[in-house]
C-alpha cells in the first residue's frame, strides 16, 4: 500500500557503523556527532531503547550495560546534528506540529525580527498590563506626551501643559475691591502682580476664595513695611496684609506668590514683596479654603486711585 500523508523532509548525512562487543566496553566512538534520539542501535539484532539502554553525547555512544562479546555484533545507524532538512516555509501550515508545542527554549535569543511580529496600528506602543501580558497603548495626538499612571495602570498619551495662564489687567482706579475670578481647576501656583497700585495711603489685603465666595477669616498672615531704618509690622486674620504706612500719592509695585501646599484641605501658603519709591512692603502667611480655589481679590482700606492688577497661574 502506498504511503499516505505529508511528504517527509529529506534526510541527509545518514551513517551506519559496526562495533565488536567484548562484554566489558560500554563506550564507543561514532564517526560523526549525533544525539541520543537520532541513533538506532541493535545488539545481536535486538533493538536497544534510546535513553534507557544507551545515550549519545557528541561522538560518544555509551551503553548502560556492556554489550556481549561478538564480532561486529553492534550495529549503529545514526544521523548527524542538523541532518534533517528544514520544513519549507509553505509547508508549515500542514506540518504535524501540535498547538503550543514550540517553547521559548526552542527559539534563539534575538531570533524574532520586527517583520515576524503581528501587525498593529501606526503610532501604538507596546506595554504590559497588570497581569504582565503585552498590551498596545493607543496612539496619541500630535504634541501629546506619554505619561505614567503608576503601577497597575497602563501609560497614556496626554496633552502637554500649556504653561502659565495670564489674566487680563484690571484697573485699580476706583472702589475698594478688585476681583480676579474664573481661575482654572487644578491650579497649584498663582502669582498676583501689582503695577503701581495706589489708594491714597491705606493698607491693602489679598483674599482668596472658592466657588462659595471669598473667605474673610482664618488667615494667619503678617505684613511688614520698612521705611529707612524703621519697620512696622502687623498681624492679620482677614487676608495677606500689605502695609502702606506712607502718605497719599504713593503706589505699590510687586507680587505675591501663592502655592498649594496641601491639596487635600486646599491649604495655600503665600509670600510677597513690594516697593512704592519710599518704603518696602512684605507679606507672608497661609490659609486653608473650604474648597478648590477659583478666585481672589485685592482689598483696599481706602478707595483705589491708580494702577492695575493681574494674575499668572499654573
Amino acid at each position: 500500500m502506498p504511503y499516505l500523508g505529508n511528504e517527509p523532509g529529506a534526510i541527509t548525512d545518514a551513517f551506519t557503523q559496526s562495533f565488536t562487543g567484548d562484554a566489558s566496553t560500554v563506550a564507543f566512538t561514532l564517526s560523526q556527532a549525533s544525539t541520543t534520539n537520532s541513533v538506532f542501535v541493535r545488539v545481536h539484532g535486538v533493538m536497544q531503547r534510546n535513553g534507557t539502554d544507551f545515550d549519545v553525547a557528541g561522538v560518544t555512544l555509551t551503553f548502560t550495560t556492556a554489550p556481549p562479546a561478538g564480532t561486529n555484533n553492534i550495529v549503529v545507524q545514526f544521523f548527524t546534528v542538523g541532518s534533517v532538512q528544514e520544513i519549507a516555509a509553505d509547508a508549515v501550515a500542514t506540518a504535524k506540529i501540535a498547538d503550543s508545542a514550540v517553547s521559548t527554549a526552542k527559539i534563539a535569543d534575538n531570533a524574532i525580527t520586527l517583520a515576524k511580529l503581528a501587525g498593529g496600528t501606526d503610532g501604538n506602543i507596546i506595554s504590559f498590563d497588570a497581569s504582565g501580558d503585552p498590551v498596545a497603548i493607543a496612539t496619541g495626538s500630535d504634541g501629546q506626551v506619554l505619561t505614567s499612571a503608576g503601577a497597575g495602570s497602563p501609560p497614556a498619551f496626554e496633552a502637554v501643559s500649556a504653561g502659565f495662564t495670564q489674566t487680563a489687567e484690571v484697573a485699580t482706579t476706583s472702589g475698594v475691591s478688585v476681583a480676579i475670578t474664573g481661575i482654572a481647576s487644578g491650579v497649584k501656583l498663582i502669582i498676583v502682580m501689582l503695577n503701581n497700585v495706589g489708594n491714597g495711603g491705606g493698607d491693602f489685603k489679598l483674599q482668596i476664595g472658592d466657588a462659595g465666595g471669598l473667605e474673610t477669616s482664618s488667615y494667619d498672615t503678617k505684613g511688614l513695611d520698612i521705611q529707612g531704618s524703621t519697620g512696622t509690622h502687623t498681624n492679620a486674620t482677614d487676608g495677606w496684609l500689605i502695609e502702606e504706612q506712607v502718605g497719599g500719592g504713593c503706589s505699590f509695585t510687586g507680587q505675591i506668590f501663592l502655592t498649594l501646599q496641601d491639596a487635600s484641605n486646599n491649604h495655600w501658603v503665600g509670600t510677597g514683596n513690594f516697593q512704592n519709591g519710599i518704603s518696602y512692603g512684605f507679606t507672608g502667611g497661609d490659609k486653608a479654603l473650604s474648597a478648590e480655589l477659583t478666585q481672589l481679590a485685592l482689598l483696599s482700606a481706602s478707595t483705589f486711585d491708580a494702577g492695575t492688577i493681574n494674575v499668572l497661574y499654573l
